[in-house]
């Protein structure tokens, strides 16, 4: 009885604390940390390979920070390459229209699109935003992936499809993932405009910002699934 009451809390604390700690160790070493991310997935999924609505998001989620491994090393940050990303990061905006974060999106998109031929028309050095636009997109079709899921998982897996709260979690968290985001174009962009050269309170606080998120997002991965995987191990 009092393994079954303390049980969960232990392996929460536990693990908690451990994330949190990679969190803090592998900062400024961002190799390291993607690494560990990745890690996590693949060992969420492996304890958790018979419930197929976990590993269906995990695999979301490792498809997403596979893509970004290679767009960091091959993602060029020329015009033509960032003129391309926009103009297709708008149309996933409106193919994920019904998304509501999209009406933050958008707008920041059309402003660095207007800059971008300002820029252009004048013969400025433009900042290089490339990475953050692809950040933005990544993440919004990682959004509509979460949005659809058990539809598609019911497509293929007779019907096996359900919504676990790992889905909303992780949902809600991309939110602040894409506003950070948007926060770090736009002091870009109000830097480069206005020529505030010291404005870089976003540029200073992202590493932390991010790496937290992330952090987070490791956490809630392994707790939320570790939730559905525990009353199985307590009959054992």
């Amino acid at each position: 009885m009092l393994i079954r009451a303390y049980f969960p809390k232990f392996i929460t604390a536990l693990f908690g604390g451990f994330f949190i700690a990679l969190g803090i160790f592998s900062f400024g070493n961002a190799v390291i940390f993607d690494r560990v991310y990745i890690g996590v997935l693949i060992f969420t999924a492996i304890i958790c390979r018979e419930n197929i609505n976990v590993i269906a998001v995990i695999t979301i989620l490792f498809i997403q920070a596979l893509i970004s491994e290679i767009a960091w090393m091959t993602l060029l940050d020329g015009l033509l390459i960032r003129f391309v990303l926009i103009i297709f990061s708008l149309f996933v905006c409106y193919v994920c229209r019904h998304d509501k974060i999209t009406r933050l999106i958008t707008p920041i998109l059309i402003l660095v699109l207007g800059a971008e031929i300002y820029w252009l028309y004048i013969d400025y050095s433009a900042p290089a935003t490339t990475w953050y636009i692809w950040l933005n997109l990544s993440t919004l079709g990682v959004r509509y992936l979460l949005m659809y899921r058990v539809s598609f998982v019911d497509q293929y897996f007779s019907n096996k499809g359900e919504s676990i709260n790992l889905d909303w979690v992780m949902y809600k968290l991309t939110a602040f993932f894409i506003l950070t985001q948007i926060l770090m174009i736009l002091e870009y962009l109000i830097r480069h405009i206005f020529d505030v050269p010291n404005m870089i309170l976003v540029y200073s606080l992202y590493p932390y910002l991010i790496q937290g998120l992330t952090t987070v997002s490791i956490w809630v991965v392994f707790h939320e699934s570790y939730k559905l995987l525990l009353p199985k191990i307590l009959k054992v």
